[in-house]
């Protein structure tokens, strides 16, 4: 959490920052971090993550905000004063970059669109928010990628097991640089050169939705293609 409240630092149209948590004993620990790094913290309900993201732009009076999950180290932080500059100049609900690892995408969403989807989705599973409001079909959605057209959606950069941590030490012990300003394009070619391990989902493994649903990666990213091909798309000339 403190790699991740770091690097969102350096986001210039970031004007505050908050750990959104919850009130359970467990999560005390937030509180400590919070003050350790000057940031602000929200306390809620354990599974609504929505009602406490909502709660935030009530307190704040945002009109839009960005959502980076504490298992998402490797969020590209690097782009998100683009993805910011897209959903103000064309009004959209929501943008996401597509076509990178799991993991190493930050959302911007409009709070409006927020504050809709919250009231017509089970907010008790809103842990799962993206596959509700990254829905072009009612929002109006916008997508960033590379110009090179790599597709590198089958690998993941998420923590959610003791071997992706494993994983993530790995690459922030191996980086010459300050690893606050690690950025994609460097993990991605870190991963290849050090032949890293647990990088690559195959296509016969699954992804866990909603209600305990669980289907083959494959279908997942089947469905994901089909969300991409109906928004704005917009182009990030590096990696």
């Amino acid at each position: 959490m403190s790699f991740i409240i770091e690097r969102l630092k350096k986001v210039e149209s970031i004007d505050q920052i908050f750990i959104c948590t919850s009130y359970d004993a467990s999560d005390d620990i937030f509180t400590d971090i919070a003050e350790d790094h000057g940031v602000k913290i929200y306390r809620g309900s354990p599974k609504k993550v929505t009602e406490r993201m909502l709660a935030v732009a009530d307190l704040t009076g945002a009109e839009s905000l960005i959502r980076v999950t504490g298992d998402n180290i490797f969020a590209s932080t690097e782009y998100l004063d683009q993805q910011v500059r897209a959903l103000k100049a064309d009004k959209l609900d929501y943008i996401r970059m597509v076509n990178v690892p799991l993991g190493a995408t930050a959302e911007v969403i409009r709070t409006k669109a927020l504050k809709h989807c919250h009231e017509n989705m089970d907010p008790e599973i809103s842990e799962y928010l993206m596959l509700f409001i990254f829905n072009p079909e009612i929002y109006k959605c916008g997508v960033m990628s590379f110009s090179n057209e790599l597709d590198y959606s089958n690998y993941t950069l998420t923590v959610d097991v003791d071997s992706d941590l494993t994983r993530t030490k790995h690459i922030l012990k191996s980086y010459d640089g300050d690893p606050l300003n690690i950025n994609l394009s460097e993990i991605m070619k870190m991963i290849v050169d050090l032949n890293l391990e647990n990088c690559i989902y195959q296509p016969s493994g699954d992804i866990k939705l909603p209600y305990g649903e669980v289907v083959p990666f494959s279908e997942f990213k089947e469905d994901m293609n089909l969300r991409i091909s109906k928004a704005t798309r917009y182009t990030i000339n590096e990696i």
